[in-house]
């Protein structure tokens, strides 16, 4: 490969990293070779539930005719609502809306509309189907005792004849088919907040013990005797219905199956409000779960359809930061997430750059979420706490182990303990927890399920061509249809990866290969894993080569920090991050242009490009990975990976020329932008002894 383009560097990557990157593991490219880099290409501009179906009746009453009125219980709903189309996959036929202004008359809270709907919505359940009934309003009592839920129109002075009784309601959920009944009261309360005064006011523990003997029958109610269901103003929402709103979402599913089951969802309410009305309110607040004794099984009250893995990130960074700052806490590390496998927790074991990816972008929410309450210790200062410490997983039990990594870390008093668990094809749980590093205390927790796409999915470092017939069509009657987890492109790409590694395979269009002194480094194939043998002390280069003809752009990352500087936008002023974590959709391409050069050599990370341009050179500077699953929280992670794409848009630019002996001339290109994915391999590197037979 003696013609292959170079990457001059600028210096020893080692003698930088400490100030300049927070590599403590780093690597790093060699001197060799002459002629074309690659170019760092520039854009143009910057459900259902098991066999059965869930149906929802959501109420909500706000402006009273004749008692207080209440706020945001019309927003509750809607939130409510939301979450189970968005989260839950729940039709929008399959959910009913009952709330001060509905656009349809029939469906405004009016005790008219609720003798007539109510029957009609708790007789479409099958038996395979389930229901949640939610009631958020006033409640109150006659002068015989007997209970009533407060329609719109309700006079508290008479609500025999005005309100809902709850006998009459008793009678309908008790008729109904569906296999679980899950009825939620938020309302009735001692106080203004969220009841009404006097003495026919009832809580809501009081309606829900009604229902207390009814087999199939779940209640959860918003707080005890005597207790206020609080408003949170900030959020706009009560605190019962925010939280219960967040547990449905996916933060409740604590075993990362992707449902969210009856003692999930309880557990994680009864946790959440309990502590944010401790710790933010004038009042407790405890929710109450009523359910007949003897109730056999743990039923799912939702099935959740799983979003975008930013989208998840962002909805767990958020919980997170919220109980950062409930628990007034200082300072905050998140660690790499570690992998749920059957051979137990692991790091890099089975999803490859995955975890440390996730765990980058869960770092940079919570502090864009900080707002000066809290700190984020730097990942930097955090990996050197974990190396000195030598914390490995067996350490996150350990009060004494965390406490020394603490003052390590400079008095952080919570880490961020991320778990990848049961993917499916392209669907991944995700669960975090918050844990107090002063104590065994659990300060919060957080998850949902993601949806991979294909280049998060090419992080978990199986090694795949991607063929044209990979994108063809799932047919409608075919078994793959409707299932996210085993629709498409990954599905099959899952399958092909059970075979050899491509770099195998003659056809193959892409070739990656470690020069070290000017030599290549022979790779180890063993099944769909290529090896490749370095030590502390050389430093080395990527030789990649395109023998498709075309043009094709490459992200190319060295332990999931991409070899191109990362554009920044902090505070309206452009910068650029060296060596930055991050995941294959957002890294920055290179482009492999054979018309300029059929081989191409990274030598390492780019801290600047244009005509003059500068590198710092990939170098082992402490003992690669072995081939064990690791247990240590290190960042020697040991995995190069390049992933291909085909060009959106196809646009000729300049072309380059070699530069001067440690700079290089990496004048960017314009006019391409990253299409499909068309292939990904990855290589780890470990130490030679590693890889005798």
């Amino acid at each position: 490969m003696n013609g292959a383009s170079s990457l001059k560097p600028t210096g020893v990557f080692r003698a930088v990293t400490r100030c300049l990157l927070p590599l403590p593991w780093a690597l790093a490219a060699i001197l060799a070779g002459a002629g074309l880099p690659p170019c760092p290409a520039r854009a143009e501009s910057a459900g259902e539930l098991g066999r059965g179906r869930l149906y929802a009746v959501l109420i909500g009453v706000e402006k009273y005719q004749r008692a207080s009125p209440l706020r945001y219980t019309v927003r509750d709903v809607e939130q409510l609502a939301a979450t189970l189309r968005q989260r839950g996959g729940v039709p929008e036929e399959n959910i009913l809306q009952i709330v001060d202004g509905a656009s349809n008359p029939a469906l405004q809270p009016l005790r008219s509309n609720l003798l007539a709907e109510l029957p009609q919505w708790l007789a479409k359940p099958l038996a395979e189907d389930q229901i949640l009934v939610y009631f958020s309003g006033h409640g109150f009592q006659d002068a015989g005792g007997r209970l009533y839920l407060a329609p719109i129109d309700c006079d508290p002075k008479n609500p025999q004849d005005t309100g809902i009784a709850i006998q009459w309601l008793r009678e309908q959920i008790a008729g109904c088919k569906a296999g679980l009944k899950t009825l939620i009261i938020d309302a009735c309360h001692a106080g203004t907040e969220k009841g009404e005064e006097g003495p026919s006011s009832v809580t809501a523990k009081d309606l829900g013990e009604v229902f207390r003997d009814l087999g199939g029958v779940v209640t959860i109610a918003s707080s005890t005797a005597g207790q206020k269901s609080q408003i949170w103003e900030a959020k706009q929402q009560s605190l019962f219905s925010y939280w219960l709103n967040q547990g449905l979402k996916g933060h409740a599913d604590g075993d990362g199956d992707g449902e969210v089951t009856i003692d999930e969802l309880y557990g994680y309410v009864h946790r959440r409000v309990t502590q944010t009305a401790d710790a933010f309110f004038p009042r407790p607040q405890t929710p109450v779960r009523i359910v007949r004794s003897g109730t056999l099984g743990v039923p799912a009250v939702l099935r959740l359809s799983p979003q975008t893995l930013n989208q998840v990130l962002a909805d767990v960074g958020e919980q997170l930061a919220w109980a950062v700052e409930e628990r007034r806490l200082a300072k905050v590390g998140v660690l790499e997430f570690t992998n749920d496998t059957r051979l137990g927790e692991l790091l890099g074991a089975d999803f490859g750059l995955l975890g440390r990816c996730c765990a980058a972008k869960l770092e940079q929410q919570l502090v864009d979420l900080s707002a000066d309450k809290y700190g984020v210790v730097n990942r930097r200062r955090l990996q050197s706490a974990l190396e000195d410490e030598e914390f490995s997983l067996a350490d996150v039990g350990s009060p004494e182990a965390l406490r020394r990594l603490s003052e390590t870390a400079g008095g952080m008093q919570a880490l961020v303990l991320g778990t990848l668990r049961n993917r499916t094809g392209r669907t991944i749980h995700i669960h975090c927890e918050l844990l107090r590093t002063d104590s065994e205390e659990l300060a919060g927790s957080a998850g949902g399920a993601a949806l991979l796409n294909e280049s998060e999915w090419a992080m978990i470092g199986r090694s795949v061509r991607v063929t044209p017939g990979d994108r063809r069509p799932v047919l409608p009657d075919s078994p793959e249809a409707g299932r996210p987890e085993t629709d498409g492109v990954i599905a099959r790409l899952d399958e092909r990866a059970k075979g050899p590694h491509p770099l195998l395979d003659p056809a193959f269009p892409y070739g990656v290969r470690i020069q070290v002194g000017g030599k290549e480094r022979k790779c180890v194939f063993r099944g769909n894993d290529c090896f490749v043998a370095l030590q502390k002390g050389e430093t080395y280069e990527v030789w990649i080569e395109n023998k498709s003809g075309q043009p094709t752009l490459m992200r190319l990352l060295v332990d999931g920090l991409n070899t191109l500087p990362e554009k920044l936008l902090d505070k309206g002023v452009l910068t650029y991050a060296i060596a930055a974590p991050v995941s294959l959709d957002e890294a920055r391409p290179w482009l492999l242009d054979p018309e300029q050069s059929a081989v191409n050599a990274v030598r390492g990370f780019v801290t600047k490009t244009g005509v003059e341009g500068e590198l710092r050179e990939f170098t082992i500077v402490d003992a690669a990975d072995s081939l064990a699953a690791r247990q240590r929280f290190t960042e020697q992670i040991g995995v190069i990976t390049a992933a291909f794409y085909a060009p959106a848009k196809d646009a000729r630019g300049i072309g380059t020329a070699a530069g001067r002996e440690r700079a290089e001339n990496l004048d960017e290109r314009s006019g391409f932008e990253v299409g499909n994915l068309l292939g990904v391999v990855h290589i780890r590197y470990v130490e030679p002894g590693a890889l005798a037979d």
